[in-house]
């Protein structure tokens, strides 16, 4: 394809977005010139080389620059100049810009030397081989001419990604002559989603198998047509990873030379644009030990305060980052001396924090490490609720002055584009109300290869990003609370319900497919379930160890439940039944939980609940557990029994504590939170006091009501003591990602927020 029709496919691509991007202003291409004029009028009307020069808006923010393109024999090459500072259009004639003063001077110098660089560049080329690879020689060219990051201001308003679509900076396909227009006409077919339509557009993507997924996924460009000459030297080789992930030349992280050291400035890192600004991330590979004193170089360097860790330090008994932070005190690596200040362990993620000084220097700096230990290591994240709240911690410890955010994984390409695709994302959301994920990631393979590295990654960005916008903010500080609550019980206009009305329903928008309970539906295992449509997810359920020659011997319908710290903290399961009272022994010794939590009585309303499971005055067998009762308390509303549990193949003992709470009316919720608080605070305290490591096991009579107000509120009342913040809408959405119908009733689900409130009227500190 020609230069003619090249400019006249952009032309047209614009033309078919101008009719849906109407009221939107968006970068356009203003004229084309074969010869560069000594003068030229921006806004005049005028029509040049098939471009429309349009009138200027009065009052108009504008960046402009100038685009050179470059024809040596076969190939096509572009430079870019660097962009002008904002101008605002404020007259109704438009004004020449002269090239004698501040005009086109400043931008047609920069573009001429850039090609004399690249007529160099292909020169040496030439010369160095008599038969070069064609393909290197274009990606050679490529990298002389794309604009530095650091030329565009950073106060520039424009998003790097809507400045690519308009650019076509990146080739679409290694395949074709000059495939540009490919690359332009996929982003053109690919434009932003209205975020109102995010969820259609995901389901359209879903239909037969994700087949249209696949192909879109297929269809981003690889961006792999860029040099890597630094991680391909001698020297450098060993600080990579892998040995295809590398860091292109021209966006790579540069380190400050150190003198006599060969490769000292280089580091396998790149910078990664943000929405709305440039090398808002650096990405960059999970560190080796050789090279741990050039990644605290670069944090130092780079001003950053935060690192994200996307990897545990082993997966799959495979090395996948190099622990480059002390355990305890201090450790110095290169020039940097490090000193762990605090760790903080979640069921989900780790956040530790480092003092650190460089040699030479008496200024001390803080830096936050905040490592994801949820991701599974085969695939993703079944849901992307613990992702998304991870994501908002990290935010949250952000300052707004600091450094680009460091972000790795392993090889510092999937994960991490994940990571970054949605916080930009979540970012653009806030002012756009649209979502552009085929740009951006097209837009960060073009700074580092493979980003975002498969297909599930690439529906996984999707499916937590429409969570996002679903499920919106709930997070309110602690002393907000009240205001949030008297907020909720308001009827929200137009829909004659409450708020919290409609956040409980939010919750339900989710619903399981049956596929995902599988041993519970097994026609051995369905008699064992107390309601047949409550039954725990195959991907949490607890397992018992098989018995030979019984079929379904290891199935009983309970589920591990994640705590605040810990996971697997909690078991949430049915009243037994009395044809499973022998499993639930055997889960208890099994599972080390030596502390049992009911949250029923045996009959309530004429009916069963729970089957009495346990002796009341002398020793009872059930399977191999021989149960002794010890001793009974009876308190103003729980009653305590002491079990001395004795394994008769071996004679090993251990003594399991039952909390029974009595004050749980028939129907409804507790009238006060405040003796359910105090009821959670004893057992978590005999917790720590005699338990064993092995979960608390709770139950009521089918396991999910009462059984998922006492475990949500055990974690929003830690996580009010450490973080200050409440959020009951994000605990119990995580809990029914673990086991369905947790918290089971709206009055359940205001009951938490009434109880987190009487729990906050116990702090003076929040009083205010």
């Amino acid at each position: 394809m020609n230069l003619e029709e090249l400019l006249r496919e952009i032309n047209r691509t614009s033309l078919a977005l101008r009719f849906r991007r109407q009221l939107e202003l968006k970068p356009y291409i203003a004229a084309y010139f074969r010869e560069l004029p000594t003068e030229f009028t921006l806004g005049d009307a005028k029509g040049y080389g098939d471009f429309e020069n349009k009138q200027l808006l009065n009052g108009q923010e504008y960046v402009f620059f100038v685009l050179a393109v470059l024809e040596i024999s076969d190939n096509m090459l572009y430079a870019a100049s660097p962009y002008s500072d904002p101008v605002v259009f404020a007259d109704i004639d438009p004004q020449p810009i002269i090239d004698e003063e501040e005009g086109l001077i400043w931008v047609v110098g920069p573009v001429l030397a850039v090609i004399f660089i690249i007529c160099i560049v292909i020169a040496i080329l030439l010369y160095k081989s008599s038969q070069p690879d064609r393909k290197r020689a274009e990606s050679e060219a490529r990298k002389g001419s794309l604009p530095s990051g650091k030329e565009m201001p950073s106060h520039h308003p424009t998003d790097p990604v809507e400045l690519r679509r308009l650019n076509f900076q990146t080739p679409g396909s290694a395949t074709s002559v000059y495939p540009s227009n490919l690359h332009l006409s996929r982003m053109a077919s690919h434009p932003p989603i209205p975020v109102m339509e995010l969820a259609d557009h995901i389901e359209r993507l879903k239909a037969n198998d994700n087949l249209k997924f696949s192909q879109e996924y297929e269809s981003i460009d690889p961006g792999q047509q860029f040099t890597w000459e630094h991680s391909n030297l001698e020297v450098n080789k060993p600080k990579n990873r892998y040995a295809n992930v590398i860091a292109y030349d021209h966006s790579r992280v540069l380190l400050s030379a150190i003198d006599g050291i060969p490769g000292s400035d280089y580091i396998n890192s790149n910078y990664i644009d943000g929405y709305r600004k440039q090398n808002a991330y650096i990405a960059t590979q999970g560190a080796l030990p050789e090279t741990f004193g050039d990644f605290w170089r670069m944090i130092w360097e780079q001003r950053s305060a935060n690192i994200v860790m996307m990897t545990k330090l082993e997966e799959r008994s495979r090395v996948k980052c190099d622990q480059y932070w002390p355990n305890r005190g201090t450790e110095t690596y290169g020039l940097i001396q490090v000193t762990l200040l605090d760790t903080v362990e979640l069921a989900t993620y780790c956040v530790r924090t480092f003092a650190l000084y460089k040699n030479g220097s008496s200024e001390k700096r803080e830096v936050r490490q905040f490592q994801f230990t949820a991701w599974p290591d085969h695939g993703v994240p079944e849901h992307p609720t613990p992702f998304l709240a991870f994501l908002r911690r990290v935010k949250s410890c952000n300052p707004p002055d600091a450094g680009p955010m460091v972000v790795h994984c392993s090889a510092g390409v999937g994960r991490t584009g994940c990571f970054i695709v949605i916080d930009a994302m979540l970012e653009r959301i806030k002012h756009e109300k649209t979502v552009d994920i085929y740009g951006h990631v097209t837009l960060m393979r073009a700074q580092r290869n493979y980003m975002v590295q498969t297909e599930d990654q690439y529906v996984f960005i999707h499916d937590a990003l429409q969570e996002a916008v679903t499920c919106g903010t709930t997070e309110v500080p602690a002393r907000n609370l009240f205001a949030y609550i008297q907020k909720l019980t308001q009827i929200e206009s137009g829909d004659n319900v409450t708020g919290m009305e409609l956040e409980f329903k939010r919750l339900a928008n989710t619903k399981a497919h049956t596929s995902r309970f599988i041993s519970a539906n097994l026609p051995c295992n369905k008699f064992k379930n107390r309601l047949v449509n409550i039954m725990p997810y195959e991907s949490t359920r607890v397992c018992l160890q098989p018995i030979r020659g019984v079929e379904g011997s290891d199935y009983i319908n309970a589920s591990f439940i994640d705590g605040y710290r810990q996971q697997k903290a909690y078991i949430a399961t049915q009243g037994p039944l009395a044809e499973t009272t022998e499993d639930f022994w055997r889960m208890l010794w099994e599972h080390n939980s030596t502390i049992v939590v009911m949250l029923t009585k045996l009959r309530e309303m004429g009916r069963e609940k729970c089957h009495q499971y346990w002796p009341a005055e002398r020793s009872a067998r059930y399977q191999y557990f021989v149960v002794d009762p010890m001793a009974e308390y009876n308190m103003p509303q729980y009653i305590l029994r002491e079990f001395k549990v004795t394994d008769a193949r071996d004679g090993q003992s251990r003594t399991v504590r039952q909390f029974q709470f009595t004050d749980w009316p028939e129907q409804g919720v507790p009238k006060s939170g405040e003796g359910f608080i105090d009821f959670i605070g004893q057992v978590h305290k005999t917790k720590e006091q005699f338990g064993q490591d092995g979960p608390i096991s709770v139950h009521c009579s089918a396991g999910v009501g009462r059984t998922g107000v006492f475990i949500t509120l055990s974690i929003v009342l830690e996580r009010m003591r450490y973080e200050g913040v409440v959020d009951i809408f994000q605990t119990v959405k995580m809990l029914r990602t673990q086991r369905p119908a947790m918290v089971q009733t709206e009055d359940q689900y205001q009951f938490c927020y009434r109880a987190g409130l009487e729990y906050l009227g116990s702090f003076d500190h929040y009083a205010t």
